[in-house]
């Protein structure tokens, strides 16, 4: 049997974290299997949730990640993705085929009849569910009604017995039949419900493997009526668990940033994404962690993914950036940075600083504060900053005047000149290194922490350095 899988987001906001999670775990799936298809489906069925630019932002995430889907409706160039808007024909046939073989009924009743039983339903204290009313309507009269009256198509769900299925995550997972209603399956506009729709495209595309979000475990009851209503076989499913927030509720805004396109602008590497993504809810069974794409595609196996929704922590993904920015050749990550530096900073000049900050980068935005003192004729010291703790203004002053004279003669500017005389005015004067390079690192950067000292001093050049320590001496003085 041929892997077919499918990601069949929704564009009702742009492409989530947890989504792309699930897409990973399908790509995976349709990689390792020689000639294994991932295609991807638009489900915007449901068109009052639709949002402007949602379908844009999960083509440019999913492109940004570098997963590739394998076929669909256009020829010629990238595939597009199916859009279930664009197949409503298909939907509609096969809904006039369940009624015509009487496992479906046209349904009549208005919205305001609907809210009146509800409500009624609600008063006795009893679950809201649809009465059935119109199910007892016979067929040809139905089908007459159907020609000039408004009407949905409800599914006829049988009053006793179970459904069930044996997932491959949660194992076997059964519903009583008696709790679940006559489902609407075409809407009165002519479009499918999502439960019609993803079942109908599911089987049409021979999907193969069924691998998604748990949060549609509780629909899948209704899922495997329809199926039973075609008298289809029902493909394998995986539910796999929500990517969880610190509190262990399923990650969101409040979380902070949980879209593609804001790790994106934060500095992140689509590398790094899916390293980590990958393993928020799976193992490899060993003590690796560090993945590539390839890799992943090579190690994951869906009886490795957890019944527990793995949780989400940043520091974890900064861990993973920072490792895979230190793992790009020294041209790349210039290429990488370019977009979030500014366009008249010298890219030579950058060039020279790339293996200063590698070590010290979690994300690439951080790279602009770091090394923004290069590029700076008038630097804005802070005095607070420039004083080390438990030393005095008038001994640091002393200490960076010492500096300044020794680094006036030095000849040659070179990193390892540098270092030995601030090593021996430090001595001289009775400072640890430390302590003065704290000073320093505060006059010559404007900053508490950035590349390292001595680089940046002879990246810099010797006047504006002179220029800076002098500066810093007056402000303290």
């Amino acid at each position: 049997m041929s892997v077919r899988v499918r990601f069949a987001p929704s564009p009702t906001g742009s492409l989530h974290i947890g989504s792309v999670r699930t897409t990973l775990y399908n790509y995976f799936m349709a990689r390792q299997n020689e000639g294994g298809t991932l295609i991807l489906r638009i489900e915007d069925t449901d068109q009052d949730r639709l949002v402007p630019g949602a379908i844009d932002s999960i083509y440019d995430g999913l492109h940004w990640m570098g997963i590739r889907w394998d076929e669909g409706p256009r020829e010629g160039g990238p595939f597009g993705p199916y859009v279930q808007s664009e197949r409503l024909p298909i939907y509609q046939e096969h809904a006039a085929r369940l009624v015509a073989d009487a496992a479906a009924y046209f349904c009549f009743c208005t919205r305001e009849r609907l809210a009146q039983m509800r409500a009624a339903q609600q008063a006795r204290g009893e679950i809201t569910r649809y009465d059935r009313l119109c199910r007892s309507i016979p067929a040809a009269e139905a089908a007459q009604r159907a020609a000039s009256e408004p009407h949905v198509v409800r599914l006829k769900v049988p009053e006793d017995g179970t459904i069930a299925i044996d997932d491959l995550v949660y194992g076997h997972v059964e519903w009583p039949l008696r709790s679940i209603e006559d489902q609407v399956l075409l809407k009165s506009d002519g479009f499918p419900t999502y439960q019609l729709a993803v079942v109908i495209d599911d089987h049409v595309m021979q999907i193969s493997h069924v691998f998604r979000g748990e949060d549609w475990l509780p629909s899948t009851p209704k899922h495997l009526l329809v199926y039973r209503a075609f008298g289809w076989d029902v493909p394998p499913h995986a539910h796999l668990p929500n990517v969880l927030g610190p509190d262990g509720k399923k990650l969101a805004k409040r979380h902070g940033a949980t879209k593609v396109e804001e790790f994106r602008k934060e500095g992140y590497l689509p590398e790094a994404m899916t390293n980590y993504l990958a393993l928020i809810g799976w193992s490899s069974g060993t003590e690796e962690e560090i993945f590539t794409l390839d890799e992943l595609v090579q190690r994951w196996r869906i009886d490795h993914v957890q019944k527990a929704g793995g949780k989400w922590d940043r520091d974890r993904l900064n861990f993973f950036n920072g490792l895979w920015i230190r793992r790009l050749p020294d041209d790349e990550l210039l290429r990488r940075l370019d977009p979030f530096l500014p366009v008249e900073w010298d890219r030579s000049r950058v060039r020279r600083v790339v293996p200063l900050i590698k070590e010290r980068m979690q994300t690439l935005a951080e790279a602009k504060e770091q090394i923004a003192f290069l590029f700076t004729d008038h630097l804005e010291h802070d005095r607070s900053i420039l004083v080390p703790k438990k030393r005095e203004p008038h001994d640091t002053v002393t200490a960076l005047s010492r500096v300044t004279v020794a680094l006036r003669f030095l000849d040659p500017f070179t990193e390892d000149r540098v270092e030995q005389a601030i090593a021996a005015v430090a001595a001289d004067v009775g400072w640890s290194v430390r302590d003065l390079t704290i000073a320093m690192r505060a006059a010559i950067t404007g900053r508490k922490v950035g590349p390292p000292l001595y680089g940046s001093i002879v990246l810099l050049g010797k006047g504006p350095s002179l220029e800076r320590l002098e500066a810093a001496q007056e402000l303290i003085g």
